[in-house]
């Protein structure tokens, strides 16, 4: 690694090591900033509405399941499209939780 370094440093493609670790993480931390958001995108496409509005769209279909006139067939299948669902929001959770802490880190390396 430190070669790596050091041979962008002497073919004066950055100044110093400091810029070069600056410039690379810079970029890695827009990319997972990238991903992040992309993933967010993914989960409302999917669902046609915002996280804020996922999670009350998931009690509402909990509600159903506990308190709802169903069948033993539509208990089954709602409570087995509401797993993947929670796994959905779980997994939605974690991309915004995400991609907040990589901003955040992006705004610490611009002070």
């Amino acid at each position: 690694m430190s070669n790596m370094l050091d041979s962008l440093v002497k073919n004066r493609i950055f100044p110093n090591e400091e810029d070069v670790i600056k410039t690379l993480l810079g970029d890695y931390i827009i990319r997972q900033i990238g991903n992040q958001k992309r993933e967010i995108k993914r989960f409302e496409r999917r669902y046609g509405m915002s996280f804020e509005r996922f999670k009350e769209y998931l009690h509402e279909r909990s509600n159903l399941l506990e308190k709802g006139d169903l069948s033993r067939q539509e208990r089954q299948t709602l409570a087995q499209a509401i797993m993947q669902e929670e796994d959905d929001w779980l997994g939605w959770k974690v991309a915004k939780e995400m991609l907040e802490s990589w901003i955040g880190l992006r705004q610490e390396g611009t002070h």
